[in-house]
């Protein structure tokens, strides 16, 4: 993939992301294909970690942060916060313990003491069909709840999805997976 080549070429501090409007060749797991209609947030992100730290030694994590990071760029908009959106072990984003509304995939490669990750997700947000959708599950909350939170868009919540997961990965890389588990557990589907 074009991403896949742009990432050894690139100066190590500068981060990659490719956005999708819509996918037909996408990859889910065990070989699957996933087909992508438009209202999908759809994207692959390029980061670097150091083997010697302390998610670099535990490259499997990334999954579950990155699946967290969707769930948190929705929960922790304030007012947003009880959108039932939660994470499913080990990489899927679900509507309570109902329905998969997306799906996180990592690549790894380790070059010399770095790990070059990419890490592909997708998160319905506005297709109705032919499951259900977060801007669904939003005007849902508002029928019930009487109140008037706004529909969210791809571009927005990819955007949030990125800042959050900067974080918890500096929060995993300063404290490892106690500094991120009790959030995952919050949202975990049991």
């Amino acid at each position: 993939s074009l991403i896949g080549r742009l990432m050894f070429e690139l100066p190590e501090e500068m981060g990659l992301i490719a956005v999708a409007v819509r996918q037909t060749q996408g990859k889910g797991r065990g070989g699957n294909v996933w087909l992508s209609p438009m209202g999908c947030a759809l994207s692959t992100l390029h980061i670097s970690i150091p083997l010697h730290s302390n998610l670099g030694q535990r490259i499997p994590f990334i999954q579950h942060l990155v699946s967290l990071a969707v769930v948190e760029a929705v929960r922790s908009i304030p007012g947003y916060e009880d959108i039932e959106l939660r994470v499913k072990w080990p990489n899927d984003i679900y509507y309570s313990d109902l329905m998969k509304i997306g799906g996180v995939l990592v690549n790894s490669t380790l070059i010399e003491t770095t790990f070059h990750i990419l890490i592909g997700f997708g998160f319905n947000v506005n297709n109705s069909n032919p499951t259900i959708c977060i801007n669904d599950l939003i005007a849902k909350f508002n029928r019930e709840e009487g109140t008037e939170l706004k529909a969210l868009s791809a571009d927005c919540l990819i955007a949030r999805t990125v800042t959050v997961l900067e974080r918890l990965i500096e929060l995993f890389q300063e404290k490892g997976p106690n500094g991120v588990l009790p959030q995952y557990y919050k949202y975990w589907v049991h």
